[in-house]
């Protein structure tokens, strides 16, 4: 269970953020269900729009939801590079990954979705190294913030009505 006030798991939950978009539909590496117009739009939908192409926006938005002041700015930009890199790490894997769409076996595409385990992995590591001094340096109010916009699934930040 998720407890406000732990830097860790805000911070590893926040990993998501770098991930816009992305889902196991979206990382798959042999086609969907020829029949679902539903699974082929969001297919298509997800082509058009990699991590990087949505970070700044998503940057953006959680600056203005934290109420980063200009005394945490430094600290901000350091998640914000970091967001940035796991976006674009994210968005070279992708890119490989619907190249080689249809013509992988079982064992590649078990294979790809390892090096999409430990992609990830490192982008938790790195958004997590950046995260963990910003989350130290926010007022309680600010962290509470935090813990409210980190949501505990896959995706890292919810997103608020």
């Amino acid at each position: 269970m998720f407890r406000p006030g732990t830097p860790f798991l805000a911070a590893a939950l926040l990993t998501g953020v770098a991930a816009v978009g992305l889902s196991p539909a979206f990382a798959q590496t042999a086609p969907g269900p020829a029949n679902s117009a539903q699974s082929e739009a969001r297919h298509q939908h997800a082509e058009r729009m990699l991590p990087g192409q949505l970070v700044d926006g998503r940057i953006a938005v959680l600056k203005a939801e934290l109420k980063i002041t200009p005394a945490q700015e430094t600290q901000w930009q350091q998640v914000a590079a970091a967001m940035r890199t796991n976006a674009s790490s994210l968005d070279q894997a992708i890119t490989t990954a619907q190249q080689n769409r249809g013509t992988m076996d079982a064992v590649q595409r078990l294979e790809a979705r390892e090096q999409f385990a430990k992609l990830h992995a490192d982008n938790d590591a790195r958004l997590l190294a950046a995260f963990k001094p910003l989350y130290a340096g926010l007022s309680p109010e600010q962290q509470q913030m935090a813990n409210e916009l980190v949501g505990q699934h896959h995706h890292g930040w919810r997103h608020r009505a």
